[in-house]
Protein backbone atom coordinates (compact mmCIF):
# COMPACT_ATOMS: atom_id res chain seq x y z
CA UNK A 1 0.00 0.00 0.00
CA UNK A 2 1.05 3.62 -0.31
CA UNK A 3 2.80 5.42 2.52
CA UNK A 4 0.16 8.16 2.40
CA UNK A 5 -2.60 5.58 2.84
CA UNK A 6 -0.83 3.98 5.79
CA UNK A 7 -0.41 7.31 7.60
CA UNK A 8 -4.02 8.59 7.31
CA UNK A 9 -2.88 12.21 7.03
CA UNK A 10 -5.26 15.15 7.01
CA UNK A 11 -4.75 18.55 5.36
CA UNK A 12 -2.68 20.80 7.60
CA UNK A 13 -0.43 18.03 8.97
CA UNK A 14 3.21 18.80 9.72
CA UNK A 15 5.13 15.53 9.40
CA UNK A 16 8.60 15.15 10.92
CA UNK A 17 10.91 12.28 10.03
CA UNK A 18 13.52 11.33 12.63
CA UNK A 19 15.91 8.43 13.18
CA UNK A 20 17.83 6.63 10.44
CA UNK A 21 17.53 4.05 7.72
CA UNK A 22 15.64 5.88 4.99
CA UNK A 23 14.23 9.18 6.28
CA UNK A 24 15.03 11.08 3.09
CA UNK A 25 13.57 8.40 0.83
CA UNK A 26 10.45 8.18 3.01
CA UNK A 27 9.95 11.95 2.98
CA UNK A 28 10.26 12.27 -0.81
CA UNK A 29 8.13 9.16 -1.37
CA UNK A 30 5.37 10.64 0.76
CA UNK A 31 5.68 14.08 -0.87
CA UNK A 32 5.34 12.63 -4.35
CA UNK A 33 2.41 10.41 -3.38
CA UNK A 34 0.54 13.33 -1.83
CA UNK A 35 1.28 15.73 -4.70
CA UNK A 36 0.14 13.04 -7.12
CA UNK A 37 -3.20 13.07 -5.28
CA UNK A 38 -3.48 16.83 -5.75
CA UNK A 39 -2.13 17.89 -2.34
CA UNK A 40 0.01 21.02 -2.11
CA UNK A 41 3.23 19.96 -0.38
CA UNK A 42 6.41 21.60 0.84
CA UNK A 43 9.29 19.39 1.93
CA UNK A 44 12.42 20.57 3.71
CA UNK A 45 15.09 19.69 6.24
CA UNK A 46 16.24 21.22 9.50
CA UNK A 47 19.70 19.66 9.09
CA UNK A 48 21.61 19.16 5.83
CA UNK A 49 20.84 17.09 2.76
CA UNK A 50 22.89 16.13 -0.31
CA UNK A 51 22.23 18.33 -3.33
CA UNK A 52 21.87 15.27 -5.55
CA UNK A 53 18.78 14.27 -3.52
CA UNK A 54 16.90 17.39 -4.60
CA UNK A 55 16.02 16.00 -8.03
CA UNK A 56 13.28 14.05 -6.25
CA UNK A 57 11.25 17.26 -5.96
CA UNK A 58 9.87 18.88 -9.13
CA UNK A 59 10.80 22.36 -7.85
CA UNK A 60 13.42 23.68 -5.42
CA UNK A 61 13.53 27.07 -3.72
CA UNK A 62 16.49 28.44 -1.75
CA UNK A 63 15.91 31.32 0.67
CA UNK A 64 19.52 32.44 1.13
CA UNK A 65 20.90 34.22 4.19
CA UNK A 66 17.86 36.47 4.59
CA UNK A 67 15.41 33.56 4.95
CA UNK A 68 12.65 35.61 3.34
CA UNK A 69 9.69 33.77 1.87
CA UNK A 70 9.49 34.64 -1.83
CA UNK A 71 6.17 36.09 -2.93
CA UNK A 72 6.07 33.46 -5.68
CA UNK A 73 6.15 30.46 -3.32
CA UNK A 74 2.34 30.00 -3.14
CA UNK A 75 2.16 30.12 -6.94
CA UNK A 76 5.01 27.63 -7.32
CA UNK A 77 3.39 25.25 -4.85
CA UNK A 78 0.13 25.54 -6.76
CA UNK A 79 1.82 24.81 -10.09
CA UNK A 80 4.25 22.05 -9.08
CA UNK A 81 2.29 20.63 -6.11
CA UNK A 82 5.60 19.70 -4.43
CA UNK A 83 8.35 22.21 -3.69
CA UNK A 84 11.50 21.53 -1.67
CA UNK A 85 12.73 24.58 0.28
CA UNK A 86 16.13 25.13 1.88
CA UNK A 87 18.40 27.79 3.28
CA UNK A 88 21.52 27.77 1.13
CA UNK A 89 23.94 25.53 -0.75
CA UNK A 90 27.32 24.67 0.77
CA UNK A 91 30.70 23.89 -0.83
CA UNK A 92 30.67 20.22 0.22
CA UNK A 93 27.72 19.33 -2.01
CA UNK A 94 25.09 19.67 0.70
CA UNK A 95 22.28 22.14 1.17
CA UNK A 96 21.53 23.57 4.59
CA UNK A 97 17.99 23.47 5.79
CA UNK A 98 15.94 25.87 7.89
CA UNK A 99 15.45 26.28 11.61
CA UNK A 100 12.50 24.51 13.25
CA UNK A 101 11.24 27.75 14.80
CA UNK A 102 11.30 29.41 11.39
CA UNK A 103 9.11 26.63 10.02
CA UNK A 104 6.71 27.03 12.95
CA UNK A 105 6.37 30.75 12.23
CA UNK A 106 6.37 30.78 8.44
CA UNK A 107 5.17 27.53 6.89
CA UNK A 108 3.44 25.33 9.46
CA UNK A 109 0.09 27.10 9.10
CA UNK A 110 0.41 28.47 5.59
CA UNK A 111 -2.99 28.50 3.91
CA UNK A 112 -1.53 27.53 0.54
CA UNK A 113 -0.14 24.20 1.91
CA UNK A 114 -1.86 20.91 2.59
CA UNK A 115 1.18 19.27 4.16
CA UNK A 116 4.63 20.27 5.40
CA UNK A 117 7.17 17.42 5.47
CA UNK A 118 10.39 17.86 7.44
CA UNK A 119 13.51 15.73 7.69
CA UNK A 120 14.40 16.61 11.27
CA UNK A 121 17.45 14.46 11.89
CA UNK A 122 20.82 13.42 10.45
CA UNK A 123 22.17 9.88 10.43
CA UNK A 124 25.23 9.71 8.14
CA UNK A 125 23.50 6.97 6.13
CA UNK A 126 23.48 4.53 9.05
CA UNK A 127 20.44 2.22 9.48
CA UNK A 128 19.89 3.11 13.15
CA UNK A 129 20.87 6.02 15.35
CA UNK A 130 20.69 7.80 18.66
CA UNK A 131 20.21 11.58 18.67
CA UNK A 132 23.11 13.80 19.65
CA UNK A 133 22.47 16.50 22.31
CA UNK A 134 21.21 19.03 19.73
CA UNK A 135 19.06 16.46 17.86
CA UNK A 136 16.45 16.03 16.57
CA UNK A 137 15.71 19.53 15.30
CA UNK A 138 11.96 19.12 15.13
CA UNK A 139 9.30 21.82 14.63
CA UNK A 140 7.07 22.21 17.67
CA UNK A 141 4.13 22.34 15.26
CA UNK A 142 4.67 18.71 14.20
CA UNK A 143 1.40 16.80 14.18
CA UNK A 144 2.88 13.48 13.00
CA UNK A 145 6.32 12.16 13.98
CA UNK A 146 7.78 9.19 12.13
CA UNK A 147 10.77 7.55 13.87
CA UNK A 148 12.51 5.59 11.10
CA UNK A 149 14.80 2.61 11.60
CA UNK A 150 16.35 0.36 8.97
CA UNK A 151 16.10 -3.40 9.47
CA UNK A 152 19.59 -3.65 7.96
CA UNK A 153 20.78 -2.82 11.48
CA UNK A 154 19.63 -6.21 12.83
CA UNK A 155 22.60 -8.39 13.65
CA UNK A 156 25.10 -5.57 13.16
CA UNK A 157 27.40 -4.84 16.12
CA UNK A 158 26.48 -1.89 18.29
CA UNK A 159 29.45 0.30 17.43
CA UNK A 160 30.02 3.64 15.73
CA UNK A 161 30.96 2.03 12.44
CA UNK A 162 27.49 0.51 12.05
CA UNK A 163 25.19 2.50 14.35
CA UNK A 164 25.20 6.30 14.57
CA UNK A 165 25.42 7.27 18.25
CA UNK A 166 26.13 3.73 19.45
CA UNK A 167 27.70 5.01 22.67
CA UNK A 168 24.55 7.03 23.44
CA UNK A 169 22.43 3.92 22.96
CA UNK A 170 24.74 2.00 25.28
CA UNK A 171 24.61 4.72 27.93
CA UNK A 172 20.81 4.95 27.72
CA UNK A 173 19.87 1.27 27.53
CA UNK A 174 22.86 -0.47 29.08
CA UNK A 175 23.18 -2.68 25.99
CA UNK A 176 26.85 -3.75 25.58
CA UNK A 177 28.99 -2.13 22.91
CA UNK A 178 29.88 -4.61 20.18
CA UNK A 179 26.98 -7.00 20.72
CA UNK A 180 24.64 -7.61 17.75
CA UNK A 181 21.56 -5.42 17.46
CA UNK A 182 18.44 -7.41 18.37
CA UNK A 183 14.72 -6.84 17.84
CA UNK A 184 14.32 -5.93 21.50
CA UNK A 185 17.10 -3.35 21.33
CA UNK A 186 15.62 -1.85 18.18
CA UNK A 187 12.21 -1.55 19.87
CA UNK A 188 13.83 -0.06 22.99
CA UNK A 189 15.56 2.61 20.89
CA UNK A 190 12.30 3.52 19.12
CA UNK A 191 10.34 3.74 22.40
CA UNK A 192 12.90 5.59 24.51
CA UNK A 193 12.07 9.23 25.41
CA UNK A 194 15.81 9.92 25.22
CA UNK A 195 16.26 8.23 21.83
CA UNK A 196 13.52 7.57 19.27
CA UNK A 197 10.89 9.72 20.97
CA UNK A 198 13.16 12.57 22.00
CA UNK A 199 11.62 16.06 21.61
CA UNK A 200 8.31 14.73 20.24
CA UNK A 201 5.60 17.39 20.74
CA UNK A 202 2.76 16.38 23.02
CA UNK A 203 0.10 16.71 20.31
CA UNK A 204 1.88 14.59 17.69
CA UNK A 205 0.75 11.18 16.48
CA UNK A 206 3.74 8.81 16.68
CA UNK A 207 4.03 6.29 13.83
CA UNK A 208 7.35 4.41 13.62
CA UNK A 209 8.46 3.16 10.22
CA UNK A 210 10.42 -0.10 10.07
CA UNK A 211 12.16 0.33 6.73
CA UNK A 212 14.50 -1.74 4.54
CA UNK A 213 12.41 -4.83 5.25
CA UNK A 214 12.90 -7.99 3.20
CA UNK A 215 11.00 -11.27 3.37
CA UNK A 216 13.75 -12.55 5.64
CA UNK A 217 13.17 -9.58 7.99
CA UNK A 218 9.36 -9.75 8.11
CA UNK A 219 8.95 -11.88 11.26
CA UNK A 220 11.55 -9.76 13.05
CA UNK A 221 9.75 -6.59 11.98
CA UNK A 222 6.48 -7.92 13.36
CA UNK A 223 8.24 -8.76 16.61
CA UNK A 224 9.63 -5.22 16.87
CA UNK A 225 6.17 -3.82 16.19
CA UNK A 226 4.64 -5.99 18.93
CA UNK A 227 7.16 -4.73 21.49
CA UNK A 228 6.79 -1.13 20.32
CA UNK A 229 3.00 -1.12 20.56
CA UNK A 230 3.20 -1.77 24.30
CA UNK A 231 3.82 1.99 24.48
CA UNK A 232 0.40 3.64 24.26
CA UNK A 233 2.00 6.84 22.94
CA UNK A 234 2.63 4.96 19.69
CA UNK A 235 -0.41 4.79 17.42
CA UNK A 236 0.69 2.21 14.85
CA UNK A 237 3.85 0.77 13.28
CA UNK A 238 4.52 0.66 9.53
CA UNK A 239 6.53 -2.19 7.99
CA UNK A 240 7.95 -1.95 4.49
CA UNK A 241 10.63 -0.76 2.10
CA UNK A 242 9.96 2.79 0.90
CA UNK A 243 12.12 2.47 -2.20
CA UNK A 244 10.14 -0.54 -3.40
CA UNK A 245 7.13 -0.62 -5.69
CA UNK A 246 4.89 -1.31 -2.66
CA UNK A 247 6.39 0.90 0.06
CA UNK A 248 4.29 -0.33 2.99
CA UNK A 249 3.68 -4.05 3.45
CA UNK A 250 1.81 -3.99 6.73
CA UNK A 251 0.37 -1.66 9.35
CA UNK A 252 0.66 -3.17 12.80
CA UNK A 253 -1.92 -1.83 15.27
CA UNK A 254 -3.41 -2.89 18.60
CA UNK A 255 -6.17 -5.34 17.71
CA UNK A 256 -8.42 -6.83 20.35
CA UNK A 257 -10.89 -9.69 20.23
CA UNK A 258 -14.42 -9.74 21.61
CA UNK A 259 -15.76 -13.25 22.13
CA UNK A 260 -19.53 -13.22 22.44
CA UNK A 261 -20.51 -15.86 25.01
CA UNK A 262 -23.54 -14.33 26.73
CA UNK A 263 -26.28 -16.25 24.90
CA UNK A 264 -28.90 -18.05 26.98
CA UNK A 265 -28.58 -21.37 25.08
CA UNK A 266 -32.37 -21.71 25.00
CA UNK A 267 -32.45 -24.10 22.02
CA UNK A 268 -29.70 -26.22 23.52
CA UNK A 269 -31.32 -26.43 26.95
CA UNK A 270 -27.98 -26.20 28.76
CA UNK A 271 -24.93 -23.86 28.68
CA UNK A 272 -23.43 -24.64 25.26
CA UNK A 273 -20.21 -22.68 25.85
CA UNK A 274 -19.30 -25.14 28.60
CA UNK A 275 -20.01 -28.31 26.64
CA UNK A 276 -17.03 -30.66 26.23
CA UNK A 277 -14.89 -30.09 23.15
CA UNK A 278 -11.77 -32.13 22.52
CA UNK A 279 -9.84 -32.04 25.79
CA UNK A 280 -11.61 -28.98 27.26
CA UNK A 281 -14.78 -27.00 26.47
CA UNK A 282 -16.18 -25.05 23.54
CA UNK A 283 -15.37 -21.63 25.03
CA UNK A 284 -11.86 -22.62 26.05
CA UNK A 285 -11.14 -24.09 22.61
CA UNK A 286 -12.22 -20.83 20.93
CA UNK A 287 -10.12 -18.72 23.30
CA UNK A 288 -7.04 -20.85 22.67
CA UNK A 289 -7.44 -20.48 18.91
CA UNK A 290 -7.84 -16.70 19.20
CA UNK A 291 -4.80 -16.42 21.47
CA UNK A 292 -2.52 -17.85 18.77
CA UNK A 293 -2.80 -14.45 17.04
CA UNK A 294 -1.13 -12.68 19.98
CA UNK A 295 -3.73 -9.95 19.93
CA UNK A 296 -3.45 -6.93 22.16
CA UNK A 297 -6.34 -8.03 24.37
CA UNK A 298 -9.08 -10.66 24.45
CA UNK A 299 -12.43 -9.92 26.12
CA UNK A 300 -15.03 -12.63 26.68
CA UNK A 301 -18.56 -11.30 27.23
CA UNK A 302 -20.54 -13.78 29.34
CA UNK A 303 -24.13 -13.77 30.57
CA UNK A 304 -25.89 -15.90 33.15
CA UNK A 305 -23.02 -18.43 33.06
CA UNK A 306 -20.50 -15.70 33.86
CA UNK A 307 -19.00 -17.32 36.96
CA UNK A 308 -18.68 -20.76 35.38
CA UNK A 309 -17.07 -19.32 32.22
CA UNK A 310 -14.73 -17.16 34.29
CA UNK A 311 -13.63 -20.24 36.24
CA UNK A 312 -13.16 -22.27 33.05
CA UNK A 313 -10.89 -19.56 31.58
CA UNK A 314 -9.15 -18.63 34.82
CA UNK A 315 -5.60 -19.47 33.70
CA UNK A 316 -5.84 -17.97 30.20
CA UNK A 317 -4.77 -14.37 29.38
CA UNK A 318 -8.34 -13.21 28.71
CA UNK A 319 -10.72 -10.88 30.53
CA UNK A 320 -14.25 -12.11 31.24
CA UNK A 321 -16.90 -9.38 31.59
CA UNK A 322 -20.61 -9.63 32.35
CA UNK A 323 -23.64 -8.70 30.26
CA UNK A 324 -26.99 -9.43 31.87
CA UNK A 325 -28.99 -8.88 28.65
CA UNK A 326 -27.40 -11.74 26.76
CA UNK A 327 -28.23 -10.86 23.14
CA UNK A 328 -25.56 -10.24 20.52
CA UNK A 329 -25.77 -6.47 19.96
CA UNK A 330 -25.75 -5.52 23.65
CA UNK A 331 -22.89 -7.99 24.29
CA UNK A 332 -20.88 -6.46 21.46
CA UNK A 333 -21.45 -2.98 22.87
CA UNK A 334 -20.28 -4.14 26.31
CA UNK A 335 -17.16 -5.64 24.76
CA UNK A 336 -16.39 -2.53 22.74
CA UNK A 337 -16.66 -0.33 25.82
CA UNK A 338 -13.99 -2.46 27.49
CA UNK A 339 -11.46 -2.01 24.64
CA UNK A 340 -12.56 1.41 23.36
CA UNK A 341 -9.47 3.32 24.48
CA UNK A 342 -6.87 0.59 24.06
CA UNK A 343 -7.36 -1.04 20.64
CA UNK A 344 -7.58 0.21 17.05
CA UNK A 345 -9.70 -2.67 15.79
CA UNK A 346 -11.59 -5.64 17.14
CA UNK A 347 -12.16 -9.18 15.94
CA UNK A 348 -15.73 -10.21 16.73
CA UNK A 349 -15.82 -13.90 17.53
CA UNK A 350 -18.89 -16.03 18.19
CA UNK A 351 -18.58 -18.14 21.32
CA UNK A 352 -20.32 -21.13 19.73
CA UNK A 353 -18.05 -21.74 16.71
CA UNK A 354 -15.40 -24.16 18.05
CA UNK A 355 -14.57 -25.47 14.57
CA UNK A 356 -12.94 -22.16 13.56
CA UNK A 357 -9.26 -22.81 12.93
CA UNK A 358 -6.38 -20.65 14.12
CA UNK A 359 -5.22 -20.01 10.55
CA UNK A 360 -8.56 -18.33 9.77
CA UNK A 361 -7.93 -15.78 12.52
CA UNK A 362 -4.40 -15.20 11.21
CA UNK A 363 -5.58 -14.72 7.61
CA UNK A 364 -8.19 -12.17 8.65
CA UNK A 365 -5.65 -10.25 10.73
CA UNK A 366 -3.12 -10.25 7.87
CA UNK A 367 -5.72 -8.83 5.47
CA UNK A 368 -6.34 -5.95 7.87
CA UNK A 369 -2.62 -5.34 8.44
CA UNK A 370 -2.05 -5.26 4.68
CA UNK A 371 -4.71 -2.55 4.23
CA UNK A 372 -7.09 -4.67 2.15
CA UNK A 373 -10.12 -3.44 4.07
CA UNK A 374 -11.10 -1.63 7.24
CA UNK A 375 -13.65 -4.39 7.77
CA UNK A 376 -12.58 -7.96 7.00
CA UNK A 377 -15.02 -10.87 6.89
CA UNK A 378 -14.45 -14.47 5.80
CA UNK A 379 -16.67 -15.89 3.09
CA UNK A 380 -17.32 -19.50 2.12
CA UNK A 381 -19.12 -20.14 -1.18
CA UNK A 382 -20.00 -16.43 -1.32
CA UNK A 383 -21.68 -16.53 2.10
CA UNK A 384 -20.30 -14.17 4.74
CA UNK A 385 -19.39 -15.70 8.08
CA UNK A 386 -17.49 -15.06 11.32
CA UNK A 387 -15.19 -13.90 12.81
CA UNK A 388 -15.37 -10.34 11.49
CA UNK A 389 -12.66 -7.75 12.09
CA UNK A 390 -13.89 -4.14 12.38
CA UNK A 391 -11.75 -1.02 12.52
CA UNK A 392 -12.40 1.44 15.30
CA UNK A 393 -13.75 3.94 12.76
CA UNK A 394 -17.03 1.97 12.75
CA UNK A 395 -17.44 1.33 16.47
CA UNK A 396 -19.51 4.45 17.04
CA UNK A 397 -21.98 3.30 14.39
CA UNK A 398 -22.34 -0.03 16.22
CA UNK A 399 -22.68 1.64 19.61
CA UNK A 400 -25.48 3.86 18.30
CA UNK A 401 -27.54 1.02 16.82
CA UNK A 402 -31.01 0.71 18.40
CA UNK A 403 -31.89 -2.54 20.13
CA UNK A 404 -34.00 -3.79 17.20
CA UNK A 405 -30.97 -3.72 14.87
CA UNK A 406 -27.99 -6.06 14.51
CA UNK A 407 -24.25 -5.59 13.86
CA UNK A 408 -24.77 -6.80 10.28
CA UNK A 409 -26.69 -3.56 9.63
CA UNK A 410 -23.41 -1.64 10.02
CA UNK A 411 -21.68 -4.02 7.60
CA UNK A 412 -24.46 -3.47 5.08
CA UNK A 413 -24.23 0.32 5.48
CA UNK A 414 -20.46 0.23 4.89
CA UNK A 415 -20.41 -2.61 2.38
CA UNK A 416 -17.79 -0.80 0.27
CA UNK A 417 -15.41 -0.93 3.25
CA UNK A 418 -15.71 -4.72 3.64
CA UNK A 419 -13.01 -7.00 2.30
CA UNK A 420 -14.39 -10.52 1.84
CA UNK A 421 -11.69 -13.10 2.44
CA UNK A 422 -12.49 -16.29 0.54
CA UNK A 423 -11.77 -19.31 2.75
CA UNK A 424 -11.92 -23.02 2.01
CA UNK A 425 -13.65 -24.05 5.23
CA UNK A 426 -17.36 -23.98 6.07
CA UNK A 427 -16.46 -23.54 9.75
CA UNK A 428 -16.93 -19.78 9.35
CA UNK A 429 -20.64 -20.44 8.76
CA UNK A 430 -21.19 -23.18 11.36
CA UNK A 431 -22.33 -22.35 14.88
CA UNK A 432 -23.91 -24.56 17.52
CA UNK A 433 -27.50 -23.86 18.58
CA UNK A 434 -28.99 -27.30 19.18
CA UNK A 435 -27.93 -30.73 20.43
CA UNK A 436 -28.03 -31.94 16.84
CA UNK A 437 -25.68 -29.12 15.76
CA UNK A 438 -23.32 -30.09 18.57
CA UNK A 439 -23.21 -33.77 17.65
CA UNK A 440 -22.71 -33.00 13.97
CA UNK A 441 -19.85 -30.63 14.81
CA UNK A 442 -18.23 -33.29 16.99
CA UNK A 443 -18.46 -35.83 14.19
CA UNK A 444 -16.90 -33.39 11.72
CA UNK A 445 -14.01 -32.79 14.09
CA UNK A 446 -13.44 -36.50 14.79
CA UNK A 447 -14.79 -36.52 18.34
CA UNK A 448 -17.59 -39.01 17.76
CA UNK A 449 -16.15 -41.52 20.24
CA UNK A 450 -15.39 -38.97 22.96
CA UNK A 451 -17.57 -38.76 26.03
Amino acid sequence: MKLSQALDLIPGDVVSFVGAGGKTSAMFRLANELSGQGWRVVSTTTTRIAQDELHRAPQRVGFGHGMQLPDTLPEQVDIHRHVFVFGKTEPDGKVRGVRPAWLDSNLARASYLDALLVESDGSRRRPMKAPLPHEPAMPRSSTVVIPVVGLDALGQPLDEKHIYGARVIHNTTGYPIGKPVTTRLMAAVIMSPQLGLKNVPRQARIIPLLNQVTEAHLLSAREIATYTLTDYNIERVLIGAVQGDEPIWEIQRRVGAIILAAGESQRMGKPKMLLPWKSSTIIREICQQVLTCRLHEVVVVAGEDFEAIQQELDNLPVRVVHNAQGEMLSSLKVGLHHIWHTSSACMIVLGDQPEIRADTFHLILNCYNQGLGRIVAPAYNNRRGHPVLIDRAFWRAIDELPSDKAPRDVLQTYENEVYHLAVNTASVLSDIDTSEDYEQARRRSGQVNEQ
